[in-house]
């Protein structure tokens, strides 16, 4: 019995420490997507699409090769249920407006100003890093 009272407050003590950390970390991540100075770069993805398949790489090097400069994000709408955690995803973003515009258009990526959520540039199936990195200026700029 002695071991389970000493036992009691260290594992409250940690439960409380995940949630604070939990709550910092997603804090963090609604504090970053109010960044009106940093673009989005979204991508409408489905496993079964083929071009989506073809454009991961290149979002993958668009996160090593932007970093904070811009927000990557991708909406899948694979499925039903990947569809409603998108649309939820897409709207506490902002960016609600272009997903629901381009939902059935998969392999449809585009940079989006920060502050506007505006398009800056939008493309189908596009594999060259350099014209989403030279759209992420554009946004940066206006």
């Amino acid at each position: 019995m002695r071991n389970r009272i000493r036992f009691a407050p260290r594992l409250a003590l940690a439960v409380l420490a995940v949630f604070a950390i939990a709550a910092s970390a997603q804090a963090g991540e609604i504090s970053a997507a109010d960044d009106a100075s940093v673009p989005f770069i979204v991508k409408i993805h489905a496993d079964w699409c083929g071009t989506c398949t073809r454009m991961d790489a290149t979002f993958e090097e668009l996160e090593t090769a932007l970093g904070s400069q811009a927000r990557i994000v991708v909406l899948d709408v694979t499925d039903r249920e990947a569809v409603a955690r998108s649309r939820e995803e897409a709207n506490r973003l902002g960016i609600g407006e272009f997903f629901e515009g381009n939902l059935s258009k998969t392999g449809t990526a585009a940079v989006l100003h920060g502050a506007t959520r505006e398009p800056v540039k939008v493309m189908k199936g596009e594999t060259e890093v350099s014209i989403y990195t030279t759209a992420v200026a554009l946004a940066q700029e206006g």
